[in-house]
């Protein structure tokens, strides 16, 4: 193992990225281009009928924020892994902020980035860990 010091620093945080409102349209268009047309994303009543306020963003358009905030923060950066828990649907229509510091160093060039998506009210989406290397 090199000398070299290490790229990453432990609680180290990433810039704010700006808020990313996700309207209908937005949802519609990932709903095509991803071929996930599940009601509950798209028809607020099939949304109802299944015990939600009404219809959720995708769960992938939500975890797709943590690897363009990583992007943003360093564009040649690899990633190798990303584990992601949802909390709780995020509803169309809302604002997301995505979050994240350095929660581990492993090595000179590779980090454990824990991410997190949170609404306009503070509450947290999605919540992942994802191992980065310069």
């Amino acid at each position: 193992m090199s000398d070299a010091p290490s790229s990453f620093t432990v609680g180290d945080r990433l810039p704010d990225g700006r808020p990313r409102h996700l309207p209908a349209s937005d949802i519609s268009a990932y709903a095509e281009a991803s071929g996930d047309r599940n009601p509950i994303h798209l028809d607020a009543s099939a949304a109802r009928g299944v015990g939600l306020p009404g219809t959720i963003v995708h769960g992938m358009l939500v975890m797709g924020q943590f690897e363009a905030t990583l992007r943003a923060w360093r564009p040649g950066l690899t990633l190798h892994t990303l584990q992601t828990r949802f909390l709780r649907p995020l509803p169309v229509g809302a604002t997301i902020h995505v979050e994240g510091r350095i929660a581990k160093v492993l090595d000179e060039r590779s980090a454990i980035v824990r991410l997190s998506v949170r609404d306009d009210e503070g509450h947290a989406i999605c919540v992942g860990d994802a191992t980065v290397s310069d």
